[in-house]
């Protein structure tokens, strides 16, 4: 069972349902849908597609709502693109009509405070760049310094901008309520700066029905995160290491620095992460990915990352199933040399958790030593189970929920699988689940279930651990108004 989780790109690539299908056969875990391209009628009918293609496929797949923040981008190119060549001049404007060799369109709140001269401007991923040769309150005049293609819509970089933008403004505020009408299940926010970007968004879901079961993934994309990504861990539910536009505010040779720090931070607070950015590039025209591109992915997978996702690759490559396949193929190879204790001995909660987190460890003790197939845990939250995937155990984690909002966003976490349940069950209901699951494809066909559990009555939070043998024969279960004395009551969702 391959323990790194797969998010892959929907794009005009993949957007049938037959492709879709397609995608998760080859092994995609959770869609992402990138509301930065396209109008609302195609975000609709793209996210209704997702929703049918998971309900076709009997899986619980997980949604990822990405939306554009206050990145700052050119507009709409005559033909799509231009080639700009070393010493052009090309004009950056208000002017809104197609732009050409000479100029494009962007929108800027001020560009007397956006450039100065002698300033760079980069785009797309950086590898065009121009130099600022004056700013106007209308235009900035800019020179090409490294040429190349740039499409319409292109991201457009300022380094030394000092531009203080909402990181959840009112276009993305549209998509968000756009996306709730349709059902989804993570929103990964652009361009975080601080934690309090992440409340701001996580207070204006709260205020919505259905708001409160989002959970926010902050998009790692500007230096100053990198200072404050501890607070902001206390807030999102995970990460994700957007290395596009890191890697242009970071110098390039230490991007790969702190990804493996992010990663790290994010295990160490009980988070999932995601590696995403031209992880398998070349397969936008290439059935293979490259030597250099297996070796990033295998290093994401070693670091201990919960999901690696592809882009382009599956949004508008050729090879989009062969790219799902691939992440899948690699990451089955790493895991095999995945070495947990690193990650293991990093892993904290606060004060108030610390009980939950000895009774995890003691899980995935048990678990190792005695050779367990799984282990399996009862969750309402879905904490147990992301406490206990935080150890990385080098046994799968099946957690029992009887909420399908809980099940689909355990699917990003690496490790787990989520299977229903009941809202309650006493311990000995939970014991014949265990036996029910032992064989599930992909775990190892002898040893034990592990299985953790709140004890003795409901409410109580994850303190129990015991073993379930596969020879087990359940007992009978005790009338209607008699009390099992063995079994106690508890509940099945503790955390």
């Amino acid at each position: 069972m391959r323990r790194t989780k797969i998010l892959a790109t929907v794009g005009p690539a993949t957007d049938r349902a037959d492709r879709l299908l397609r995608l998760l056969e080859s092994g995609t875990d959770a869609f992402r849908v990138n509301v930065s391209h396209g109008s609302d009628a195609e975000h609709r009918a793209t996210l209704r597609r997702l929703r049918e293609v998971s309900s076709r496929a009997r899986r619980e797949v997980p949604v990822v709502v990405d939306v554009r923040g206050p990145k700052l981008r050119i507009g709409e190119i005559a033909g799509g693109a231009v080639r700009l060549s070393r010493g052009d001049h090309w004009t950056l404007d208000q002017d809104p009509t197609l732009g050409s060799g000479y100029r494009t369109f962007v929108e800027i709140p001020s560009f007397e405070r956006a450039a100065r001269r002698g300033d760079p401007v980069l785009l797309g991923d950086g590898d065009v760049q121009l130099r600022v040769e004056s700013a106007t309150p209308t235009a900035i005049e800019t020179r090409v310094v490294s040429g190349g293609v740039v499409s319409s819509h292109a991201g457009i970089f300022l380094p030394r901008a000092r531009l203080r933008t909402a990181a959840f403004g009112p276009k993305d505020q549209h998509d968000a309520a756009l996306a709730l009408e349709e059902g989804f299940d993570f929103l990964a926010l652009s361009f975080v700066r601080d934690e309090s970007d992440v409340l701001a968004a996580r207070r204006w879901l709260n205020a919505r029905p259905e708001g409160s079961s989002i959970g926010i993934i902050a998009k790692i994309e500007r230096a100053e995160a990198l200072g404050t990504i501890d607070q902001i861990l206390r807030s999102a539910d995970g990460i994700m290491v957007a290395r596009g536009d890191l890697g242009i505010e970071v110098p390039l040779e230490r991007l790969a620095l702190e990804q493996k720090m992010l990663v790290r931070k994010a295990n160490t607070a009980g988070r999932f992460s995601i590696v995403a950015t031209q992880m398998l590039r070349s397969m936008l025209t290439s059935p293979r990915p490259t030597r250099a591109e297996a070796t990033d992915v295998a290093n994401a997978v070693l670091d201990g990352a919960d999901a690696v996702m592809l882009s382009e690759e599956s949004a508008v490559g050729q090879y989009p199933f062969e790219s799902v396949v691939w992440l899948d193929r690699i990451a089955r190879a790493t895991e095999a040399r995945f070495d947990p204790q690193p990650v293991r001995g990093l892993v904290r909660t606060g004060d108030r958790r610390a009980a939950e987190l000895s009774v995890a460890r003691a899980a995935v003790d048990l678990a190792e030593a005695v050779h367990a197939r799984a282990i399996v845990t009862p969750t309402h939250s879905g904490r147990t189970a992301r406490l206990i995937a935080a150890l990385r155990p080098t046994c799968p984690v099946l957690a029992l929920s009887s909420s399908e909002s809980v099940r689909r966003h355990l699917a990003l976490v690496r490790a787990v699988r989520s299977f229903p349940a009941a809202a309650h069950s006493d311990l000995q209901s939970l014991r014949q689940r265990s036996l029910e699951l032992r064989n599930v494809p992909g775990l190892s066909p002898t040893g034990p279930m592990v299985l953790t559990a709140g004890y003795p009555v409901e409410g109580r939070p994850t303190n129990l651990v015991t073993l379930v043998e596969a020879g087990e024969m359940p007992s009978r279960r005790p009338r209607r108004g008699h009390r099992d004395r063995r079994a106690g009551s508890l509940n099945a969702h503790p955390a």
